[in-house]
């Protein structure tokens, strides 16, 4: 917990089954768009999001949950009364609402929690990943690499997921590609890019995944008289490393807390606002502003290398995990970030 230290009393979430966890990694690398690199510790779990998934699932079969597969869910809104479902004449009514849908949340959406800075294109973060076999990879540590032509407006990674294996991805943003495709760049990355190709271009891609990421903090409000928002759902992403199952765990558990007990004895959804806040909204705030303000050096390399140089080892782990290094912050207050 010591990403989201206000999170601390919510560690038993974090109890994971040792069969959904892949691998578990101690180290960060960080690579400059020319070449320079860093190192620190980290220790994370890689998981495996199958068993995982199956696992959460298991738990809310046993606490009664129903699930409905198959098709989108629309909110149905008649005075202060909502109704989800794929129809009206297949919805339910809720006390309240909880919008858990991803990013971007036509939950959320439906009663005007999103507002336009929430999809704007330079928010946005498009990610584009293979899991890919017979690699030669260091099973410890998770690799950062930056860079315009690799990951234009967000960087690539190589996250190990065994020995020989590992999910090596990009996230870019269109407001910073020049040319091409998204996934032109993880090709380039895996293929031809001078630091990575000679252990990654043999390997066998057995799969791929892409996704949208929110990143550019919370909404403003994460809360209505009916519905509360989590998670992607809520734009609740840790900017500056894209991390976002932790915080969707958290505000999860304390949104249905709160909902729970504005059912049972009235307490106010406004709480959840407060609780998240108190729990991940210091991190989530760095993050934001270090990556509105990282979006300044991120389109010139050199100017982008430079400033990584001058961040330094211990500089860089603070802006990785959501804090901002000292000097920084009063920088970015007299540059309006």
């Amino acid at each position: 917990m010591d990403l989201l230290p206000g999170s601390r009393d919510l560690a038993d979430l974090f109890d994971i089954p040792s069969d959904a966890i892949s691998n578990e990694c101690d180290t960060v690398r960080m690579y400059s768009p020319r070449g320079k690199c860093w190192e620190f510790p980290f220790r994370a779990h890689v998981l495996d999001r199958i068993r995982f998934e199956r696992h959460m699932v298991e738990v809310a079969n046993e606490l009664g949950v129903k699930f409905k597969l198959g098709r989108a869910v629309r909110v149905f809104q008649n005075s202060d009364r909502l109704r989800v479902g794929p129809t009206l004449a297949e919805s339910f009514e809720g006390a309240v609402v909880i919008a858990a849908d991803g990013f971007p949340s036509t939950v959320s959406s439906s009663l005007g929690l999103a507002d336009d800075r929430y999809v704007l294109r330079e928010n946005v973060a498009i990610n584009y990943q293979y899991l890919i076999e017979d690699v030669s990879i260091e099973l410890n540590v998770t690799e950062m690499y930056m860079g315009a032509s690799i990951a234009p407006g967000g960087y690539a990674w190589i996250i190990p997921k065994n020995e020989t294996a590992a999910n090596v991805g990009v996230g870019v943003r269109t407001t910073f590609m020049k040319s091409g495709k998204g996934r032109d760049y993880l090709d380039y990355f895996i293929r031809r890019y001078p630091l990575t190709g000679n252990k990654l271009r043999s390997g066998k891609i057995r799969a791929m995944i892409t996704d949208l990421l929110p990143i550019d903090g919370a909404m403003s409000k994460t809360y209505s008289n009916r519905m509360l928002s989590v998670g992607d759902s809520a734009g609740m992403v840790m900017a500056t490393n894209g991390g976002g199952i932790a915080t969707a765990m958290v505000s999860g558990r304390l949104a249905g807390e709160v909902a729970a007990l504005h059912v049972q004895r009235g307490e106010p959804l406004s709480n959840y606002e407060a609780r998240w806040k108190k729990a991940l909204g210091r991190e989530l705030l760095a993050s934001a502003r270090m990556r509105q303000f990282g979006d300044l050096f991120m389109p010139h390399d050199r100017l982008f290398d430079w400033a990584l140089r001058i961040l330094r080892t211990s500089g860089i782990k603070k802006v990785v995990t959501c804090k901002i290094p000292r000097g920084l912050d009063t920088l970015m207050k007299l540059l309006g970030y």
